[in-house]
């Protein structure tokens, strides 16, 4: 079972480093804070986690509830990364907006998702990732 998972679990990983990374170790760019790519970025992250999770979940769920649980468990680790975040210890704060932009995400992937399914198409379209 941890093999079929390996994936999301490599890339909830990289998120959670990414996540807790201390406020002084990330890089302070201009530009980044004019277009917000935050949100984006945090947007991206949890839509491709909700992806690899509901992949990973459509081979053991009857129905598409699998895409319901991918969901859920994204938007529920988004949240805790975020409630992490406030740890005093880093030197970051907990922001609301990223955790609405983590639940965006885990709504669009899961739409992805289930768009995917409709067609026939395998739900990750590159092969040694499946």
């Amino acid at each position: 079972m941890l093999k079929t998972f390996r994936w999301a679990l490599i890339w909830a990983l990289c998120i959670l480093v990414l996540c807790l990374l201390p406020g002084r170790a990330l890089p302070k760019w201009d530009w980044f804070a004019l277009f917000d790519l935050d949100k984006v970025v945090h947007l991206g992250m949890f839509g491709a986690l909700t992806v690899l999770l509901a992949d990973a979940m459509r081979k053991r769920d009857a129905y598409a509830r699998y895409i319901l649980r991918a969901a859920v468990l994204s938007i529920a680790y988004g949240v805790a990364t975020e409630l992490l975040q406030g740890m005093e210890l880093l030197g970051r704060r907990t922001d609301p907006g990223d955790m609405v932009a983590n639940t965006v995400g885990a709504v669009l992937g899961s739409l992805y998702v289930r768009l995917r399914e409709r067609s026939g198409k395998p739900i990750i379209p590159i092969a040694f990732l499946r």
